[in-house]
């Protein structure tokens, strides 16, 4: 009996999780004429194309309870196979996915990029390995390290050595988009890399390709790629315009698109932002347009790519030009990812504020598929159902392959590894287990090769850094409970007692003290607000400006100035002869002199003094 009523629970849960989840179709290519012609061809793993239909549907409603709402496309060389949309745009309001639905691309935008720079090749205006010097008005780079020339190749597979950067990417007050140029030149994040040594993902280094296809063509980045591959394509209803001021239909669509996390929650606010560097993230469309261009750059032996005059220019953009380490395993084709799957798949994915796609395509089979959804860093639609008609990497070859799994700590390449927000990469860090095999990476010495982003075994580097960090949150914390507990609450109840007593006490020390013990929580304070600020902004797109984060790393250079004067100070007063002082407060201010000693050094460490560098 108890079994059956399991069983009846089950299967009225699955009737309401099938009715929650509203699913639309608008098909080009459902029909039965297109399985009929296909049922007889198969996957990469082996699933019937006449199967694809049901496999999507079926897996959609395993996943209803945090599904909000997705478009999927599904092709090969001989047309559309399978193409639908589920769910919620707005779920609060029941605005369901539909054939004018957009989507934001992400950092799928940046193929756009790639495919420029390959026309530009053509017609013979661009040398890959020419230094981008070459392309860009003098003394354009002004952060360099290294005197090693950067090429288009290094900006392609991400390896010119820039690192990670927060501030200048995305915004929320339209009024903070500038000119890509402008954009490029006042916030220049610092080569801390070897061009051409590590992978360490870039959006700036993306964005500086597209600025220089904009140089040498002579056209506006957004024009070029409407005159040069939207319209070319008929892709009418794709924005790639920063503020999607290219395209009015686009920009009334998107207003009516909701955001929401992995879990299915709405994400609060406006629901929109904006990217500065608009080239590396900003295109935004339908799923028929984000079809078309799939199909467009997707090997073809029935057509040639109408993106280029030569077929031979599409041959070579899928030719690799990076590889895991000294192994021959590609893992960048001239901008384009491989996706080591159950067999090797080439594309991008892309996340914003609150969307996410993903374009990959099999370039043997011909094979591909698209998916967009209205989730931020999904990955159950956007990598998982991939596995779905390409197979996982444990089919592989590559899996077969024995690989012993990295011991230590590990540092991520693509962080933030000097400047005042290097602290970022304090905390940046990751470990290795026996999961991480169910993907394709690779390791030579201390440095491991993982697709977008290479690591680096530095167990004591790490730790090193981990120690300061925490000493000091140690003395901002101790600044903060001495001013609060100490100099706020017990001192003036202390001199209450004393002066009903008529007792007269002289502690010369206490006042630096609680003069370090207050910078230092003034240091701290400031700190959190900012760590906050960057964390937050993250999530919601809205950074705050660069000034402002000048202006608080500003404050703690300031501070760190004071309380090197107030230990000075104090050091000097302990040195007087004649001062009479207990052991307890002799202590105290031991304390409070070894952890502002610790807190300059942290601030140092960790260049927090360089407002100047923001």
């Amino acid at each position: 009996m108890k079994k059956i009523r399991k069983t009846i629970a089950m299967f009225m849960l699955g009737i309401m999780m099938f009715q929650n989840l509203v699913v639309t179709s608008y098909a080009a290519g459902l029909g039965t004429e297109t399985a009929t012609a296909t049922e007889d061809r198969e996957t990469p793993s082996g699933i019937s194309y006449s199967d694809i239909g049901t496999t999507i549907e079926n897996y959609v409603t395993e996943h209803t309870e945090t599904t909000v709402g997705m478009s999927v496309a599904v092709y090969d060389e001989n047309g559309v196979i399978y193409k639908n949309g589920f769910g919620y745009s707005d779920k609060e309001n029941a605005q369901v996915v539909d054939e004018n639905t957009v989507f934001e691309w992400g950092s799928v935008s940046k193929l756009f990029i790639w495919i420029s720079a390959m026309q530009l090749v053509e017609q013979g205006k661009l040398d890959l390995e020419e230094d981008i010097h070459t392309y860009l008005p003098e003394d354009f780079l002004h952060n360099l390290t290294f005197d090693k020339k950067i090429t288009m190749l290094d900006l392609m597979n991400h390896q010119a050595g820039f690192q990670e950067m927060y501030l200048g990417i995305m915004t929320a007050d339209e009024n903070e988009v500038i000119d890509l140029e402008d954009a490029l030149r006042n916030n220049q994040p610092k080569q801390v890399f070897e061009p051409g040594t590590v992978t360490a993902y870039s959006n700036w280094g993306a964005a500086l390709a597209a600025y220089i296809v904009q140089n040498i063509s002579g056209m506006d980045y957004g024009e070029y790629i409407r005159e040069n591959i939207l319209t070319p394509l008929g892709m009418e209803h794709t924005s790639v315009g920063a503020l999607l001021q290219d395209n009015t239909w686009v920009k009334k669509q998107r207003e009516k698109l909701a955001w929401y996390d992995m879990d299915g929650e709405r994400i609060p606010g406006e629901g929109i932002s904006y990217c500065i560097l608009y080239p590396a993230g900003s295109a935004t469309g339908t799923i028929d347009d984000f079809l078309t261009f799939a199909q467009a750059i997707t090997p073809n032996s029935n057509t040639t790519c109408p993106l280029f005059e030569k077929q031979e220019t599409l041959e070579l953009m899928y030719t690799a030009t990076s590889y895991y380490g000294s192994s021959n395993v590609p893992n960048n084709y001239h901008g384009f990812f491989a996706n080591q799957l159950g067999v090797e798949v080439l594309g991008h994915g892309g996340n914003t504020m609150g969307c996410s796609s993903m374009l990959l395509f099999d370039p043997d089979s011909g094979m591909g598929m698209v998916v967009m959804v209205n989730q931020a860093h999904e990955q159950v639609y956007n990598y998982e159902m991939y596995e779905l008609f390409f197979g996982k990497f444990s089919d592989s070859e590559l899996a077969n392959i024995d690989r012993e799994i990295p011991q230590g700590m590990l540092s991520v390449a693509r962080t933030i590894k000097e400047g005042p927000l290097s602290f970022m990469g304090a905390i940046s860090l990751t470990g290795f287990s026996e999961e991480d095999n169910e993907y394709w990476w690779y390791q030579d010495g201390k440095q491991i090769y993982g697709g977008f982003s290479d690591l680096f075994v530095s167990t004591g580097k790490i730790i090193f850094n981990l120690i300061w960090f925490l000493l000091f949150l140690l003395a901002g914390g101790y600044g903060i409970v001495t001013v609060i507990g100490g100099g706020v609450i017990c001192s003036p109840i202390q001199k209450s007692i004393y002066k009903r007593k008529g007792i007269v006490k002289s502690h010369p020390f206490r006042k630096w003290n609680y003069a370090m013990s207050g910078i230092m929580a003034i240091i701290f304070g400031d700190f959190l607000v900012m760590f906050n600020r960057l964390n937050q902004g993250t999530t919601s797109g809205n950074m705050g400006s660069v000034t402002s984060y000048m202006v608080q790393i500003g404050i703690i250079a300031i501070m760190a100035l004071v309380l090197i004067v107030c230990l000075v100070r104090g050091i000097f007063d302990w040195r007087k002869k004649g001062i009479a002082e207990t052991r307890r407060e002799k202590v105290k201010y031991c304390i409070t002199a070894f952890l502002s000693i610790c807190m300059i050094v942290s601030i140092i460490l960790f260049d927090m003094y360089q407002f100047w560098a923001i």
